[in-house]
């Protein structure tokens, strides 16, 4: 005759899955954030080598940043230049997507991009973009020790491509100094931040894949 489970069984071994659950389900989510960031530099990458050549097909000219109001915080989108060159795949929502590279941290829209240089402002005004960038960058980095670059000839920064990351919160950035500033980029430890890559004025990317 089989033996059946009393009541104090019971409660012991769901007591033990609870607290096997607790403990695994935030490791399991780290896990899969990790993931995320990762697939998020992989993009960024991908979106930076197309920046190059588009780059190197147009006498090494960025293209320029785009600002449309009716898109809040999510306006600074990726260059429609680079879907009509087919550096990029075409996006599929064209009211929130400047590309089809969706920010896997801010669904629906694509990834940010800013650059020093023409500033196109609800498809008709241009303007010229400010990008902060901090004193001594990328040797030093701060943001409150810096300048607002305008000329993309002397700036060291030429564009910089970012998803909003983990937990950033836009608002606590009081003096709006982000993207370049490294105080700002992801954090593995605190798993918040931006993810960002930017190339420099010699060619070269740096971001927080270098965290990574």
């Amino acid at each position: 005759m089989k033996r059946a489970f009393t009541l104090i069984e019971l409660l012991v071994v769901i007591a033990i899955i609870v607290l096997l659950t607790g403990i695994l389900l935030p490791v399991l989510g780290q896990v899969r954030e990790q993931a995320k960031v990762a697939a998020v530099n992989a993009e960024l990458r991908q979106i930076g080598l197309a920046l190059d050549m588009y780059m190197e097909d147009n006498n090494n000219k960025h293209p320029p940043t785009r600002v449309n109001c009716m898109m809040k915080d999510n306006y600074y989108q990726l260059p429609e230049e680079l879907v009509k060159g087919k550096y990029l795949p075409t996006p599929r929502d064209f009211r929130w997507q400047g590309a089809g590279m969706v920010d896997r941290f801010s669904r629906p829209f694509s990834y940010k991009y800013t650059a020093v240089g023409d500033l196109i402002v609800n498809l008709s005004t241009t303007l010229t973009n400010l990008l902060w960038v901090p004193d001594g960058f990328p040797s030093r980095s701060s943001v409150t020790d810096g300048d607002w670059e305008t000329d993309p000839q002397k700036s060291t920064v030429t564009w910089v491509i970012y998803s909003l990351g983990p937990k950033f919160d836009l608002y606590k950035m009081k003096r709006m100094h982000y993207p370049v500033p490294t105080e700002t980029w992801y954090n593995p430890k605190t798993r918040k931040g931006i993810i960002t890559r930017m190339r420099l004025k010699n060619g070269r990317h740096i971001g927080s894949f270098e965290r990574q």
